[in-house]
């Protein structure tokens, strides 16, 4: 298990490789553009429903960084983005 900093609120991802046989699964944060790899996580649930992520997806991540760059997922949020009305 990887020492992280304090945890970053959930924000909706996109999925850019799924999980490895490594378990790193790799993502896109829209807000920012960067690609970041998960590397841990909270428990073995949650690894096994990040497993079910597949590439070009969406998912609503609460990731923790860690001091090496990379990212532990704490929780797997409900939800994702929403669309004003009228968005085509």
């Amino acid at each position: 298990m990887s020492t992280t900093k304090a945890t970053e609120s959930g924000e909706t991802v996109t999925i850019v490789s799924a999980m490895d046989e490594r378990g790193i699964l790799t993502v896109t944060k829209p807000t920012t553009g960067e690609t970041v790899e998960v590397v841990d996580y909270a428990d073995e649930l949650l690894r096994e429903r990040a497993k079910t992520l597949s590439p070009g997806a969406t998912a609503r991540l609460e990731l923790t960084p860690a001091e090496d760059g990379t990212y532990s997922l704490t929780r797997l949020l409900p939800g994702g983005p929403t669309l004003g009305f009228g968005a085509d």
